[in-house]
């Protein structure tokens, strides 16, 4: 029996995407050489030797690279070289005629691989799931939250189980409504993959990914006018889609570590970025320019909320610092709030124009009095860490919703003491 051929989409493109991407890309292609598409891949860099001739793999600069013996010529640079199995599925590709079965040779690598299977999550977690995602929908009636291979949707009034999105990534770290019937989900799985799609949760079969990485997504948002989504993570990369067509509006590098939170303005023009680089930054939703940076922290920065008005941004770190900054990325005077010591500071948001509020490490949702410098209010006070916050503005109070690391989801009314309501967003909790 005639052995299968072998698939460039399948097989070949992501061994390219995981071993070689990364340096050969849009802003880092080392040796002037791209293959984050079919037709780049193809081009010659510096060398000007071919990277690929069909039938002829020992004659091919790409294969020629990949099996190098010297350590210094071998690619993938200052890494283990190629597993075996893999070196022989690119030679059998190249002297089998170098096939190509991708029907745009212009769109990206990442694009073009076909989405594997993906495993079901289970009837009943043995366990609660960390909530690491929450959106409220725009009529506020359910909540998304994140699930292990799944996103689940929970009646905000009563707190049950509406419904369940399989064929999630792993990891959900980030949600967001985009329209009354569509809802984007991003994460993956660290390291090793980064996605975002867009699903009718009425009609789950009817969805798209938008991304597929080569590393996790941490961060997503969504425009107030509902025009871009715009997203970022461990490859430092920020993109941002027009909506509803899902098509990517631009792409930029704009950190030199990964992108921790994101925020988008009121007026949905500006987007607010955290990194682990110890910088946030401003930048412009129309066209990803950079606006603003701000260095003022001492450590990696999780968190970033824009003010009303948009013109000022609060950034949150690890050790527990909350600044505020104007447009230029100077900081206001005496902007620096430590809301409750010297833990992280994980999402920050504002309950009104003025109070800001911060969720932390330590399980509290605090609001602070900015021109004291001090906390004012402890809104909620959870068992762990608040990785979520949200606030539903309701016509006579503001509701905020939490989401814990062991699993619980609470509402709170603004100046109550007791919750709305609480559950664990786990099916079978």
């Amino acid at each position: 029996m005639a052995a299968a051929e072998v698939s460039f989409s399948k097989q070949i493109a992501p061994i390219l995407i995981d071993q070689c991407v990364e340096c050969h890309r849009a802003g880092k292609a080392k040796g002037s050489y791209r293959l984050d598409t079919v037709e780049l891949m193809l081009k010659a860099g510096d060398s000007e030797s071919a990277p690929v001739l069909a039938g002829k793999p020992d004659e091919s600069e790409l294969f020629r690279l990949i099996v190098a013996h010297d350590g210094d010529d071998r690619m993938p640079k200052k890494a283990d070289a190629l597993p075996e199995k893999q070196i022989a599925l690119i030679r059998e590709w190249i002297a089998s005629g170098a096939k190509q079965d991708v029907a745009d040779k212009k769109a990206a690598l990442t694009t073009i691989v076909p989405e594997k299977e993906k495993t079901q999550a289970p009837d009943r977690y043995p366990r609660p799931l960390p909530v690491t995602a929450l959106a409220l929908s725009p009529d506020g009636r359910t909540l998304a939250s994140s699930g292990y291979f799944e996103v689940t949707l929970w009646d905000v009034a009563t707190g049950k189980l509406k419904s369940r999105i399989a064929g999630m990534p792993e990891r959900v770290l980030a949600l967001a409504w985009t329209a009354p019937d569509q809802l984007a989900a991003a994460g993956g799985v660290p390291g090793r993959s980064g996605e975002v799609w867009t699903v009718n949760p009425s009609k789950p079969a009817e969805r798209k990914r938008l991304v597929n990485a080569r590393d996790c997504v941490l961060a997503m948002v969504a425009s107030p006018d509902g025009k871009r989504l715009a997203c970022g993570g461990a490859d430092n990369l920020v993109r941002c889609f027009e909506l509803p067509s899902g098509k990517q509006k631009w792409q930029i590098e704009p950190h030199a570590y990964w992108i921790m939170g994101m925020a988008f303005s009121p007026d949905s023009q500006h987007i607010a970025t955290a990194s682990r680089d110890r910088t946030a930054k401003r930048i412009d939703a129309t066209n990803g320019e950079i606006e603003a940076t701000f260095t003022g922290h001492d450590c990696a920065v999780l968190s970033v909320a824009f003010t009303s008005d948009s013109k000022e941004t609060l950034s949150g770190d690890v050790e527990g610092e909350v600044r505020r900054w104007d447009r230029n990325g100077d900081a206001k005077k005496d902007s620096t709030l430590r809301p409750s010591g010297r833990t992280e500071v994980l999402a920050v948001g504002f309950l009104d124009a003025e109070t800001p509020l911060a969720a932390t490490g330590n399980g509290s949702v605090v609001s602070m009095d900015a021109k004291a410098r001090k906390t004012k209010d402890k809104l909620t006070q959870h068992e762990d860490r608040v990785n979520v916050l949200l606030l539903q503005r309701m016509d006579k109070a503001t509701r905020v919703i939490t989401g814990c690391h062991d699993g619980v989801v609470r509402i709170t009314e603004a100046g109550k003491s007791e919750p709305v309501l609480q559950f664990t967003a786990s099916p079978g909790w």
